[in-house]
């Protein structure tokens, strides 16, 4: 049996009985027509489930598209990027010609002195995430407040992996007007296979717009989000799963000598390792494949090597502290 975890979706989730709960919500469907063109419900139920202001959330294919749409409506002529991250942002300046500096940013203090050159330019989006792909942690609240009162600019925070960690900017949302937040229903939520997202702004809520396009999110994608948004039990007992499961192995990697694992508010670790193509290799051959921190688009050539696995479900995840265990015993007995 394989089981990929260079997929950071919910390992925690099961797929059959997860998507048989959401076609039978359903009921019939007539794929002849359109549900509604804005996803103005889902809007809603979105915020009424994270407690946001009424009208300040908007809803669109996934959070490619509003990462995507956001950083047009915005830039002014600069997008600075804190890297390691997605690569999305990288790859729509390059192809639509913006202005970008990539800003490398490893622990979380280092933040806001990397950033100090760019705070007082208006014209000036930041983009970054939290928790960051593929180090896992987040950036400290008091670090996010400090941001969004110094930056003169737009700040466009990627939280997609925010369902599993302990705190969301999404409660920021009401005090900061410059400030995005772009969440999924792809990952903790289960629901990749049909592109839907939302971001969330106090611009909204004041009428700003985004150039979003019309019927972009299917009905049924629309009628899923909205089932789990009032029915979301399953989801909230995965998420805590994969929570006890990441702590878990955190504590375990941290024991083993000559590795690091990352602090991670995410469902994936970060974890460098000299070792980490043995590792990588070996974690293969027992049917768990795994990224090389350094395959990542644009991943900084001067961090140290390794590797980024999602957290597994038990029994899966004993196997692979065992592999991994095992790869660095052999090491120093050699």
């Amino acid at each position: 049996m394989t089981v990929d975890l260079t997929w950071t979706g919910s390992q925690f989730l099961d797929p059959a009985g997860h998507t048989a709960e959401i076609v039978a919500a359903m009921g019939t469907v007539d794929l002849t027509t359109k549900d509604e063109t804005w996803c103005t419900s889902v809007a809603a139920a979105c915020a009424r489930y994270f407690g946001l202001p009424a009208g300040s959330v908007r809803v669109a294919a996934g959070a490619t598209q509003l990462i995507d749409v956001l950083l047009r409506k915005h830039f002014r002529g600069l997008v600075v990027d804190v890297t390691p991250g997605f690569h999305l942002t990288a790859t729509i300046c390059a192809q639509t010609n913006r202005a970008r500096v990539a800003v490398v940013v490893r622990e979380p203090g280092e933040l806001l002195p990397a950033l100090e050159p760019y705070l007082d330019l208006p014209e000036a989006v930041f983009s970054l995430s939290s928790p960051r792909n593929p180090l896992g942690y987040q950036f400290p609240p008091a670090t996010i407040r400090t941001l969004l009162e110094r930056a003169r600019g737009v700040v466009l925070l990627d939280e997609v992996y925010a369902d599993f960690a302990g705190f969301s900017a999404l409660s920021l949302v009401p005090e900061y007007p410059n400030l995005y937040v772009v969440r999924t229903f792809s990952k903790a939520w289960g629901l990749a296979n049909l592109r839907i997202g939302f971001a969330a702004s106090a611009a909204f809520e004041a009428g700003a717009s985004i150039p979003l396009i019309p019927n972009a999110v299917s009905g049924i994608a629309q009628r899923a989000a909205s089932h789990l948004l009032g029915h979301p039990e399953r989801v909230v007992e995965s998420i805590a799963a994969a929570q006890e499961s990441r702590d878990r192995m955190i504590a375990a990697l941290r024991e083993i000598p000559n590795l690091r694992a990352w602090p991670s508010q995410s469902n994936y670790l970060c974890v460098e390792t000299p070792l980490a193509g043995e590792l990588a290799a070996r974690l293969a051959e027992i049917g768990y494949p795994v990224r090389l921190l350094h395959d990542l688009s644009g991943y900084p050539a001067d961090f140290p090597v390794g590797i980024r696995l999602t957290v597994p479900r038990p029994p899966h995840l004993d196997a692979v502290l065992g592999m991994i265990a095992a790869v660095h015993d052999r090491a120093i007995t050699r």
